[in-house]
């Protein structure tokens, strides 16, 4: 008889430790405890796909947003604006997060060109009168810290123009690093401009789809820096039926070392009148300023459907928070 069919045998509190070492890991990763989580990002990718398999990472269905909430660990997602469905479908979708999404991204009948790295789904709508309000969030991550965050919006078909300058307000906004109107054809309006955006509030934005979007990230054990430094392209063109289509790209890095949410500095120095009293924060913005600038003719480009897909970074795609 050898020696593990003896302690077998004449061990029963040692087969019993090894059942529920067994038993327990199991349970660990059907049901993960918030703070394993966070300490332990990577451990977040298993318990996702084991929640994707089981069905678990759908988003809840109306009627039962408190349950389904408490259930899966998802955020519910938010309401059709007005409450009404006559006023528009409303529908939002939480797709798998670890679909990788690389290059170019079809987004609205257009092309939304990514920077470098891997980003993943997030959230997905779809909203107006005839569905022809679309958005997506993506989230990019470095060992498992997030490092960049994109906010699509954009139309499949012209709406009244009433809303032009909600659209364009980030763009004359005094608490901006940065804005600037870039060139653009007849008809049609283009400009950029940088800001911070706080992630330790639940109402990171105005936004519902947003704030659901960053609650998802909080939810699944994604770190992040307090604060993140957006820049935003806005692209309008005039249609010929009066109305307008446009699109907007939000572009969130984070300033933070890399594979870390700690910032190197205090948040106050990444209000707009605390930008100078830091050295690295006046960099990191400048950078972010020089990039959002240098990319904008790619965004352009991905507006007008004229990419080809490229094989290695695209020129001009490394921004300041990507880390190779």
């Amino acid at each position: 008889m050898s020696a593990a069919s003896r302690l077998w045998r004449r061990a029963p509190l040692w087969r019993l430790a090894l059942f529920g070492m067994v038993f327990f890991s199991a349970i660990t990763v059907f049901y993960p405890a918030p703070w394993l989580l966070r300490v332990f990002p990577p451990f977040s990718r298993l318990t996702h796909k084991v929640d994707h398999m089981l069905g678990r990472d759908a988003p809840p269905a109306a009627g039962s947003d408190e349950t389904a909430a408490s259930e899966t660990g998802q955020a519910p997602p938010p309401a059709p604006a007005g409450g009404n469905a006559s006023q528009g479908t409303g529908m939002a979708a939480a797709p798998p997060i670890d679909s990788e999404l690389t290059d170019i991204l079809p987004f609205a009948g257009r092309q939304l060109p990514l920077p470098a790295g891997t980003w993943h789904p997030v959230v997905t709508t779809q909203d107006g009168p005839h569905g022809e309000l679309t958005s997506n969030v993506l989230v990019r991550t470095d060992k498992g810290v997030v490092t960049g965050v994109i906010i699509a919006r954009a139309t499949t078909a012209s709406v009244p123009p009433d809303g032009v300058g909600e659209i364009e307000a980030p763009c004359h906004d005094d608490r901006d690093y940065m804005r600037r109107v870039l060139g653009s054809t007849a008809h049609s309006s283009q400009c950029v401009a940088t800001y911070s955006t706080l992630t330790i509030s639940d109402n990171v934005s105005g936004s519902a789809t947003i704030n659901w979007a960053f609650k998802r990230l909080h939810v699944l054990g994604f770190p992040m820096p307090p604060v993140l430094v957006s820049a935003l392209w806005s692209h309008i063109v005039q249609a010929q039926d009066g109305g307008v289509n446009f699109q907007t790209v939000e572009i969130a890095l984070s300033p933070a070392d890399p594979g870390s949410a700690k910032l190197s500095t205090s948040l106050d120095d990444w209000s707009k009148q605390g930008v100078g009293r830091s050295a690295f924060t006046a960099r990191f913005v400048g950078a972010v300023n020089e990039w959002i600038i240098a990319w904008a003719p790619t965004l352009l480009q991905g507006y007008d459907g004229a990419l080809k897909p490229a094989s290695s970074p695209r020129p001009g795609s490394e921004d300041p928070a990507w880390h190779g």
